[in-house]
């Protein structure tokens, strides 16, 4: 053994990895152990949870740890509407039935089915599994499948080709077609492997009645071999569940939902919801450190990350997890999920989350969200709605040596810089509480590791709801009575307070003292049963924060305090008992700020009975130090029970903002010294005039880097912060110094807010400083074109007092896409009564509206796909959606989106169906976006990507733009203050435009416009711009055209009002005898065009042309009419004739082109007139000739083309046949580039029969490239044909895979 010469220490800190000491849950624990959460339900609304992840499979009484596993999103639907049979079989051991893949699936002898029905449904494995396993799996089945073969396939062809060319190296003409063939087959292989795009298993799914529950298996062999795959039902009545493969190790369980032929495969979509359980109810073994916050718990696992959108969240699954937790009556439930919001507080999902709270008594605990460390960051729903708890997160000493390895610790506990800070826009504080928020725990299996570092306040909030489970488990077995009310109250009240209000709430949780808390209320109380609310002001708090608001007294501020009656069940009805309560209810309150707060006046007390009471209050905040934020909460005491703390909280928020130097527009911040995690906040009034900021940070330091997170944030109402937010993390060497550019508003209160890294050491000196510019298009921040006009006149100016800005250039007009507005098709879009899974209670049953869209591109374009209507709108949404769904002509599943985020995809050329999803209970509304518009419907933009759009010319008048003449020169725009200087900006030509939808009308650019003071200026995007195509576009060519026609045809009409007749010798006028000369020409053509539509195989009408006009034998339309009905019966008698009647049609096929039509060509003469210089000529009589010449040079080919195709199809080709149909190929050649799509199935046949594979997959693939997707169908086959024929067994398998994928029978499910 080596002797060390360093002690090393073997005490990792665990208790650091998932902390219970600073929420006193280790100490309630160490008390109470029985209080470790046991009869308690936890709901994760998260990711989904992994039933093979460590410490999840038990709770401490030997208990199941999670009690159902659900997937709510419908990314892992299955319709199983198509029911089969056993296929008959005289062999009892050979039964089987064909799933929707093709695959035939043996059914094996034990199964039970007393009906002998199967519900069948096919499910692609791409759309289910985690992105990172899916790759994984792909990589291997890859080299396993693919690669391998496919490089010895390759090696071989190409050493055969190089054999062949060294051993004849001056080739014949015979063997020139051989080397190419070699070659072709070369070229094939690698473009195989180019275009190689595994779509993954499509795996089928069977379901069946055993007589007594119902099961379902899922292929995972892809092979039909159902003995080896694992049967499962409900997770919920078996907790079972199985694994797709080893190598991917992702789980699925299964919930089938017979009544309405849909089988749910419940996937996680990530690791996130299984750390999240695991911090919240994880249980290793007694005792265990790594133990979650409650291991007795039991959780509920529910995935609302849609596997489609990359696991976000949307409205749907949102509405349908809390139905489920409702259903299952949870006690907790736990919602590590959140965005941004418009209106806080409000929206289908923020009412069913306080519905939730209210009516069903659930906990409801959420993160605040990571968009921190600024103020009025907040993310829905932890801490937008008042019903909840939202968590903010912190980190402790402990934590930062044992998860971060920090070298030192930071000695305090402090908030995460990035948390999210209050008060949300309405005053609402929205941090409740705050918890450890980071973890080391378990993660899934598919990651292929035990355990993770995750951080975010994504953590803090399954850590306090762990607690909270403890104290839910105390109360139970104590037999208390409580309500969320009144947790939230315990929470709060006893919570270890710091100074940072914004940033943790009421303080650090502290649950062994709120279990204290809740003992102590004086019994019997009716503190638990009354919540108490107060409105008023902006609506749950008061926010001032801009300069006028700040000046002067308020004035008097009515506030209302609301008592609501917290029932025991919300499902019975009232009972006596109730009411007593509520006429029982009366305290005498005393109101204080806290902290005090000499800038709010109030009332001492109040007497409160259960009726609302309305009271004023007033603000003067005139006095109240500048560049702070000032913050209290008006607090109401039962003075019966003091020790009780508040019942009722009113936060009031004051940001008294200064006054930026009128002379030179700027602040300075110097000797500005950052500690670790230390924030600093300046609030300031952006100048009149001003609409951009120049920021400037310097560290004076000389050897301490700094990672500074800016987080600058204006406010404006009824909009996300997102909106008018910059955000950036930077790192500053020593002495080096950072410059931004940002918009801003102005008279509107900018929060500068620059934060050290909470884990960065040392002291770090720094200076900074912001500066203000203004560069003005008016009379709008957005500009809006027209290109009928073709030019757009806008003002340029500089607003800010006594300020000079010059601009280095022209501005720069970045056109980003080409918006194209798509409304439904009325005949494909209905509305829907859903099943009862999505009934809400109270019997609100949900509908569904489903819209399809028709959209074709000329050219490939990489497009966005959005709903304005609904836009940007998620938890605030009164509506539940809109999830779209991309798919090419074959149903073929492109891509998926939602309202939220910017969803792309990447289309190829041809025609797409995009179908969009939204719901609602009440119908009414659904109609009334199924008739948006006056009746057209709800629009769908699609966005195309634009690049190399021409840059627009300035000019400083409209003579100048008019005569194109002294265009504004770089470098010569300068502003003065007060100066205002006309700009004249040219518009986008159309005919510039991408060529990739059929109609520019009512399609608009849209872009962006920037103004390049210098390098970094360039990147600020100031302005919107949109130029408009709304009228049809007619070049003066087609006008020219249509009006030459136009007279043309007038001139026709005067010649023809006022006609030379003449008479012949039989008193006919020659006029006369022309038309009925045309009528018999008309009337012939019109029998000529039906005879290839009848199914008449003694061509009856053909023979009567025949014989009713001798001079029809020659008369080439007729005779190809007669072989096109020929082919046409061929073609539809096929799938019933035996090879030798297939053959006779086709030796009459081949006899009549032979005997028929070849006779009425020459070959020399179409040969010899293409061959003249005049075959080009303009002459108007050689144009005739020309024409007609064309003419029969299409029918020739066509005709020879129909001869080689039926030579070909022959059951059996002699040498003799093999040389006529090399000497048709010779002759096709004379008259048409061989590779011109006419010749594409002669070719295919020709090439086959001649076993040159090489040039047969070569054309192929040539064809599936070109063509469009609703063509491919065909030459997939084929493909697929043609590596069975050269017994090519992994290409095979590779192209069966694609074709399923490809063509599926039906829609994806919403």
């Amino acid at each position: 053994m080596n002797c060390l010469s360093t002690d090393i220490d073997t005490h990792f800190p665990v208790a650091g990895c998932l902390p219970k000491q600073p929420t006193g849950a280790l100490q309630l624990l160490t008390k109470y152990p029985q209080y470790d959460g046991r009869q308690i339900t936890i709901a994760v609304i998260d990711t989904g949870i992994d039933p093979l992840a460590s410490g999840l499979q038990k709770t401490t009484t030997g208990q199941e740890k999670i009690i159902d596993l659900r997937d709510s999103t419908g990314s892992g639907d299955v319709d199983i509407s198509t029911i089969v049979k056993l296929i008959s079989n005289n062999n009892s051991e050979d039964r089987s039935i064909q799933g929707l893949s093709g695959r035939k699936l043996k059914i094996p002898l034990n199964w039970k089915n007393p009906t002998g029905n199967f519900h069948i449904g096919i499910k692609s494995l791409k759309q289910l599994m985690p992105s990172s396993a899916f790759e994984r799996l792909i990589k291997e089945r890859r080299e396993k499948m693919f690669d391998s073969e496919h490089r010895l396939a390759l090696a071989e062809a190409q050493r055969r080709l190089d054999e062949y060319i060294n051993k004849y190296s001056l080739p014949t003409e015979e063997q020139k077609l051989t080397r190419e063939e070699f070659q072709s087959f070369v070229d094939a292989l690698k473009e195989v492997e180019k275009k190689y795009n595994d779509p993954g298993p499509f795996l089928d799914c069977i379901v069946w009645n055993d007589g007594d529950k119902w099961i379902a298996c899922i292929d995972t062999s892809e092979q039909g071999d159902l003995e080896k795959c694992k049967c499962l039902t409900n997770y919920v009545d078996s907790h079972e569940f199985a694994t797709f493969s080893v190598i991917d190790m992702v789980t699925y369980s299964v919930q089938i939902h017979h009544e309405n032929n849909i089988l749910e495969i419940v996937v996680a979509g990530g690791s996130h919801g299984t750390h999240v359980g695991a911090i919240c109810a994880a249980y290793f073994g007694e005792s265990c450190e790594e133990n979650g916050i409650a291991p007795g718990a039991q959780l509920l696992s529910i995935n609302v990350g849609d596997h489609r959108l990359s696991t976000m969240e949307t409205i749907p699954s949102l509405v349908r997890a809390i139905k489920y937790c409702i259903d299952y009556k949870v006690d907790i439930i736990n919602m590590s999920y959140g965005e941004d919001c418009q209106i806080p507080n409000a929206g289908r999902v923020q009412d069913l989350c306080n519905e939730a709270v209210e009516k069903h008594g659930i906990i409801f605990v959420s993160s605040v969200g990571n968009n921190g460390p600024a103020l009025s960051t907040n993310s829905a729903p932890g801490a937008t709605c008042t019903n909840l708890i939202g968590v903010g997160g912190y980190v402790t000493p402990e934590m930062q040596l044992a998860e971060y390895a920090l070298r030192e610790s930071t000695g305090c506990t402090t908030p995460f810089t990035w948390s999210s800070r209050g008060p949300c826009t309405d005053g609402w504080l929205g941090v409740c509480i705050s918890a450890p928020g980071a973890a080391i725990t378990s993660v899934p299996k598919f990651i292929l590791c035990q355990r993770q570092l995750m951080n975010g306040t994504s953590m803090s909030s399954p850590n306090a709801a762990g607690c909270i489970a403890l104290l839910l488990s105390a109360l139970k077995q104590e037999n208390i009575e409580y309500s969320p009310p009144l947790i939230r109250r315990a929470l709060m009240n006893t919570a270890q307070k710091l100074d940072d209000e914004f940033s943790v709430g009421a303080g650090l949780l502290q649950i062994h003292k709120a279990l204290d808390y809740i003992r102590s209320l004086a019994k019997p109380s009716l503190i638990s049963k009354i919540q108490l609310d107060i409105i008023g002001g902006q609506g749950r708090g008061i926010y001032l924060r801009e300069l006028d608001q700040v000046q002067v007294s308020s004035g008097d501020i009515g506030l209302t305090i609301k008592p609501k009656y917290i029932p025991k069940k919300t499902d019975q009805t009232v009972t006596y008992e109730d009411q007593e309560i509520k006429i029982n209810f009366a305290c005498r309150l005393s109101l204080i700020c806290d902290p005090p707060a000499s800038y709010v006046q109030h009332g001492k007390f109040l007497d409160l009975a259960f009726s609302d009471r309305t009271f004023d209050i007033k603000i003067d905040p005139s006095h109240l130090q500048q560049d702070q934020a000032h913050f209290t909460e008006l607090q109401a005491f039962d003075v019966n029970q003091i020790n009780a703390g508040p019942l009722a909280r009113f936060p009031i928020t004051i940001i008294k903002p200064i006054t930026v130097n009128p002379q030179t527009h700027s602040l300075e911040f110097n000797c500005q010294t950052f500690k670790t995690g230390q924030i600093r906040r300046h609030f300031l009034q952006v100048p009149s005039g001003s609409n951009i900021a120049a920021f400037k940070i310097t560290n004076h330091s000389c050897d301490t880097s700094a990672k500074i997170n800016l987080n600058f944030i204006q406010l404006e109402p009824g909009r996300s912060f997102h909106v008018t937010e910059f955000e950036k993390i930077i790192r500053l060497s020593p002495h080096s110094t950072f410059q931004c550019y940002f918009n801003v508003q102005d008279k509107r209160t900018l929060e500068l807010c620059l934060a050290r890294w909470w884990s960065s050491l040392a002291i770090v000196d720094t200076s900074y400083s912001i500066e203000f510019h203004s560069i003005i298009v008016s009379p709008s921040v957005s500009m809006h074109l027209r290109s009928s006009q073709s030019y757009e006149r806008f003002i340029l100016e500089n607003r800010l007092y006594n300020t000079y800005e010059d601009i280095n250039g022209l501005p720069i007009i970045n056109w980003k896409y080409l918006v194209q507005t798509l409304r439904p098709n009325k005949d494909e879009s209905k509305i829907q009564v859903l099943s009862k899974r999505d009934c809400l209670t109270e019997q609100r049953q949900i509908y569904q509206l489903i819209l399809t869209y028709n959209l074709a591109l000329l050219k490939a374009s990489d497009i966005q796909i959005k709903c304005p209507y609904l836009h940007e709108l998620l938890y605030d949404n009164e509506y539940e959606g809109a999830l779209w769904m991309c798919f090419d002509a074959n149903k073929q599943y492109l891509g998926a989106g939602d309202v939220k985020k910017n969803y792309s995809v990447k289309l190829e050329k041809g025609d797409f169906i995009i179908r969009m999803h939204i719901r609602h209970d009440q119908c009414d509304l659904l109609e009334r976006l199924l008739k948006d518009n006056g009746g057209t419907g709800l629009a769908l933009h699609i966005e195309h990507k634009v690049n190399g759009l021409p840059a627009p010319d300035f000019y400083h008048s409209l003579g100048a733009l008019h005569t194109q003449k002294r265009k504004i020169q770089a470098s010569s725009i300068k502003l003065q203050w007060g100066h205002q200087q006309p700009i004249y900006m040219t518009t986008v030509q159309e005919d510039k435009l991408p060529k990739v939808i059929n109609s520019t009308t009512g399609a608009f650019l849209f872009g962006t416009m920037t103004f390049p003071m210098n390098e970094k200026m360039k990147k600020l995007e100031m302005n919107t711009i949109y130029q408009y195509f709304v009228e049809p576009c007619l070049s003066s060519s087609s006008s020219s055209s249509k009006k030459s026609s136009s007279s043309s045809a007038n001139s026709t009409n005067k010649k023809q009002t006022n006609p030379i007749i003449t008479t012949t010798d039989d008193g006919i006028s020659n006029s006369q005898s022309q038309k009925d000369q045309q009528y018999q020409e008309a009337l012939r053509d019109l029998k000529i065009s039906w005879i290839p539509k009848l199914n008449d195989d003694q061509g009856k009408l053909y023979e009567e042309l025949l014989c009713e006009q001798q001079d029809l034998n020659n008369h080439i339309p007729l005779h190809i009419a007669r072989l096109q009905q020929l082919e046409n019966q061929l073609k539809q008698q096929q799938p019933i004739l035996t090879t030798e009647k297939k053959d006779e049609k086709l030796n009459e096929i081949i006899k009549f082109i032979q005997d028929k039509l070849l006779s009425l060509f020459n070959e020399d003469l179409i040969l010899n007139f293409f061959g003249q210089k005049n075959s080009s000529s303009t002459d108007k009589d050689i144009q005739i000739i020309k024409s007609d010449m064309e003419k029969r040079r299409n029918w020739f080919i066509d005709i020879y083309v129909s001869l080689g195709v039926s030579l070909c199809e022959l059951s059996t080709l002699n040498d003799d046949t093999l040389n006529y149909l090399t000497n048709i190929y010779k002759t096709l050649q004379k008259h048409i580039d061989i590779n011109d799509g006419k010749l594409t199935n002669f070719l295919y046949k020709y090439n086959l029969a001649k076993k040159s594979y090489g040039r047969v997959w070569k054309l192929l693939l040539k064809q599936i490239e070109e063509k469009s997707a609703s063509q491919h169908q065909e030459y997939d086959n084929k493909l697929l044909q043609l590596y069975q024929t050269m017994n090519m067994k992994y290409l095979i398998t590779y192209q069966e895979r694609l074709l399923i994928a490809k063509y599926p029978q039906a829609y994806v499910l919403f």
